[in-house]
């Protein structure tokens, strides 16, 4: 039975802030990995997104979750020479997605709930808890393109594994989809309460946007 998730992601914003003390996040990285620095910096990433489309490889008649809303924390790391991300959250508004992601994957999924757009405002508002924890307006200034190795944009977009710790034990999973097509864009923040505990400093200037990408993910292999 093939193995893994097919999903389509929609609507990604990706935001990028310094990140003071890479020491604070040493209890989060999984065995012989390290965290990677763009040009002597290392990065946390902010990405809000619509996961639709949701499938399993072995039914994939069958969708199993047809849109939710995701907001996830996430850094950069390295794993036998390949770039790869490594979550520290993900805020979504399935109680379903949850429960199956914590168990098949170990990732720290998280329930939010998620205010709605006005008048079809490119907005998004994230609640934990009835407190608003993320909010920012944002706005597209480009047409899509594939960035070139050695940009920015290419450095915190094309990886292709995510790796996780759970219980102790470092697993990965890998992930594949056509690369990045990317657009430009403006995002006016009025809450970051989601990043208070990271002691984050400046935003990088690039923020970044994708219409959708259609993503497969595979089942974990242990490191």
């Amino acid at each position: 039975m093939k193995k893994g998730w097919k999903q389509t992601w929609k609507n990604l914003l990706f935001q990028h802030f310094e990140i003071a003390n890479t020491n604070l996040l040493n209890k989060y990285l999984p065995k012989d990995c390290t965290f990677e620095h763009f040009e002597g910096k290392f990065y946390l990433g902010l990405v809000a997104m619509n996961m639709t489309n949701v499938r399993h490889k072995a039914m994939q008649n069958i969708v199993w979750f047809s849109n939710y809303n995701e907001l996830n924390v996430r850094t950069y790391i390295v794993h036998n020479n390949r770039p790869g991300v490594l979550f520290l959250s993900l805020d979504v508004d399935s109680i379903i997605s949850i429960l199956g992601a914590r168990i098949l994957y170990g990732l720290p999924y998280r329930y939010s709930t998620y205010k709605p757009s006005v008048n079809s405002a490119q907005r998004v508002c994230s609640l934990r808890k009835g407190a608003i924890e993320f909010q920012t307006q944002y706005s597209v200034t480009s047409e899509p393109k594939r960035y070139k190795k050695g940009s920015f944009a290419f450095w915190a977009t094309e990886r292709y594994f995510f790796a996780n710790k759970y219980l102790g034990v470092s697993f990965k999973g890998e992930i594949e989809h056509q690369p990045w097509e990317l657009s430009t864009a403006t995002a006016h923040n009025t809450n970051l309460s989601i990043l208070e505990r990271y002691s984050v400093g400046k935003r990088h200037p690039e923020i970044l946007f994708c219409k959708q990408l259609d993503v497969q993910t595979n089942s974990l292999t242990r490191i």
